[in-house]
């Protein structure tokens, strides 16, 4: 399991930004293509032990709180 917090630290790394937050998205951050979109789906992977890769809809998630959801409705996500 991971925490919203760290869900947030990942992402902005990904991303190379200081911080982001539920409201960033694929729309409103310039940087976060496909690509990066990767490397978010490969570290929340290793940050859940590989049990991220069984949600087959995060692929298709394209904002922070799409991915929160996503990660709560499949156990994944701690408070």
């Amino acid at each position: 399991m991971v925490s919203k917090k760290q869900v947030l630290a990942l992402i902005a790394k990904a991303l190379g930004v200081p911080k982001v937050s539920e409201d960033s998205s694929m729309e409103n951050q310039a940087d976060w293509d496909s690509l990066i979109h990767l490397s978010i789906l490969i570290a929340l992977d290793e940050a859940t032990k590989g049990k991220a890769a069984d949600i087959s809809e995060l692929a298709q998630a394209s904002s922070v709180r799409e991915i929160l959801t996503l990660l709560e409705r499949n156990s994944l996500l701690s408070n």
